[in-house]
């Protein structure tokens, strides 16, 4: 993980102490890690130590960045290259902390822009939801807004917002079948895509559940079990053709080899 914030350039002859976020330039140069500052994000009385920040942490997330390389310093954290500590605003607190606990230390988080290609690929090599009859309808979420726009109005896959999904449900039988499309990367050049079956069911009315409700959708997943835990595709980066390619998964046939 060598990327930070984008308004941000780290230069380590920089010496600061309370900067504001918006007053830092920063730039992380392709270097070894052990030249690197530590990075320490502080919340309350709970630290985390990284080697760099993930790109999912917003900057606007941030209240306030330190950056130190006094001798004190050097001893409390354990690093001679400097340490930026970094201090999120509070009500981002949960929001950073469910990011960094799944995040492997010393991992770098994949870009939006190749995990949105291997979406993409992963949807396409679906070849018996494509040859089976019927719509396939995606759960909506941030990673499948990003790419539905590839998919033109022929594609057996439907994208629909939640309200839309809510009202073509109770049209149709007020039940539905959706597709949780979801990632979890291994290792840095690594990642596993997943298909999970979601029921969506839907009611009209008047409910007092935390408030006045005039519409309900219940949402349930298939339950699966984890042992041999194997991935629906295994995407695995080639450094020799500077791609990701497909190697394994409980939708790939064995003859199929991706070239």
């Amino acid at each position: 993980m060598r990327y930070i914030f984008s308004i941000l350039i780290f230069s380590l002859s920089l010496l600061a102490y309370g900067q504001d976020k918006n007053d830092i330039n920063v730039r992380i140069n392709n270097e070894p890690l052990d030249s690197l500052p530590k990075f320490v994000i502080k919340m309350d009385k709970t630290e985390y130590f990284l080697d760099s920040i993930p790109n999912s942490i917003n900057p606007n997330w941030i209240d306030k960045i330190e950056v130190l390389k006094s001798e004190e310093q050097k001893y409390l954290y354990g690093n001679g290259n400097g340490v930026v500590l970094i201090y999120p605003k509070k009500k981002y607190f949960k929001q950073i902390s469910s990011l960094l606990e799944t995040i492997p230390n010393n991992q770098e988080q994949i870009d939006k822009q190749t995990l949105d290609s291997i979406y993409l690929k992963a949807l396409n090599s679906r070849i018996d939801l494509q040859l089976s009859s019927g719509w396939k309808f995606i759960e909506p979420n941030e990673q499948i807004d990003r790419i539905k726009n590839n998919f033109d109005h022929n594609s057996v896959y439907k994208f629909l917002s939640a309200d839309e999904l809510f009202d073509y449900a109770y049209k149709h039988g007020k039940s539905l079948k959706l597709y949780r499309v979801t990632h979890k990367q291994i290792s840095n050049d690594t990642i596993d895509i997943n298909f999970g079956d979601l029921a969506l069911k839907v009611k009209k009315g008047i409910f007092f559940k935390n408030g006045l409700h005039f519409r309900e959708a219940n949402y349930s997943i298939a339950c699966g079990g984890t042992n041999g835990y194997i991935p629906d595709f295994r995407f695995v980066y080639d450094k020799e053709t500077n791609n990701w390619k497909i190697i394994g998964g409980n939708c790939k046939t064995p003859e199929w080899t991706d070239k």
